[in-house]
């Protein structure tokens, strides 16, 4: 029996409704939270608004919340820049592999392929003592630099994974008509696959800062100077073992969750395209 388009589009609508909701309650409750005493969050339910709403919570975090946020922002951006960009290159040398006139470049493309996907699931905690003496190493412990290079270790793989999922839409007959001109593998990329790709090479930077900005083993076990505290570290600082100021916490999860959340509302059509794109078997990629 099939369905009528209206029924249809009632569903597809009353489904969007759902997952929205899904997603808004939980922050809702947060950032409503944020704005009662502390009592008030132990008291009330969850879900009710405070009876008066008061910025303490707020104001008292902030301050301690302003450095972390930048040392974030230091060491997020040229991450997941660096971490797209080069997984976009890789992702394209994997492509052109694999549409090589040779089984053996077949083969070392889905080998190498292979281990970086399986290289984007190994959790941080299988890796951290050598990470760690690799980064004593370099004399990086404590610094920027060292941040951003061990999140690349991880990062630079996922960017990889993902992009290839996006080039590998990409007509093969562009890509030939490109070297038929002569053109490089690297003017190809740069003039053909990444214009052709920005939604996809949108949607990795979007997924890698999220991560980034996310990630708390990395800077917890890296980074030993107050002064370098990353916002994960600082929110988690606020759940304490003896107590916890439970509108304190809920202020200062929402204060560190405003940046993904503002790049994903001005970035986000740039991801739904790119998905888009990718179930639409390339079209409009």
């Amino acid at each position: 029996m099939s369905v009528s388009p209206v029924v249809r589009a009632t569903l597809q609508q009353v489904g969007l409704v759902l997952v929205s909701a899904m997603w808004l309650v939980p922050f809702y409750s947060m950032v409503i939270n944020g704005f009662k005493t502390n009592q008030g969050a132990i008291s009330t339910p969850v879900l009710l608004p405070p009876a008066v709403p008061t910025l303490q919570a707020y104001t008292s975090v902030w301050p301690q919340l302003e450095g972390p946020i930048i040392n974030s922002l230091i060491v997020s951006v040229p991450v997941t820049a660096l971490s797209a960009f080069l997984g976009a290159m890789g992702a394209y040398f994997f492509y052109a592999l694999t549409y090589a006139n040779s089984r053996f470049s077949a083969a070392v493309s889905d080998f190498l392929f292979s281990v970086i996907a399986l290289a984007t699931f190994i959790p941080y905690q299988a890796t951290i003592i050598p990470l760690t003496r690799f980064i004593v190493s370099l004399n990086l412990l404590n610094t920027y630099l060292g941040l951003v290079l061990a999140y690349m270790i991880f990062f630079v793989p996922t960017g990889a994974l993902l992009m290839s999922i996006f080039i590998a839409v990409v007509p093969k007959q562009i890509i030939e008509a490109a070297k038929m001109d002569g053109a490089s593998d690297l003017k190809i990329f740069w003039r053909v696959v990444l214009p052709l790709t920005v939604p996809a090479f949108v949607s990795t930077l979007i997924f890698v800062f999220i991560l980034s900005w996310n990630n708390f083993f990395i800077p917890l076990v890296l980074t030993t100077t107050p002064s370098m505290k990353l916002v994960p570290i600082t929110v988690e600082s606020y759940t304490g073992g003896y107590g916890t100021l439970y509108n304190d916490t809920f202020a200062v999860a929402t204060l560190a969750s405003v940046i993904p959340l503002l790049i994903f509302i001005f970035l986000g059509r740039y991801f739904i395209r790119g998905l888009a794109a990718l179930g639409g078997g390339g079209k409009g990629v």
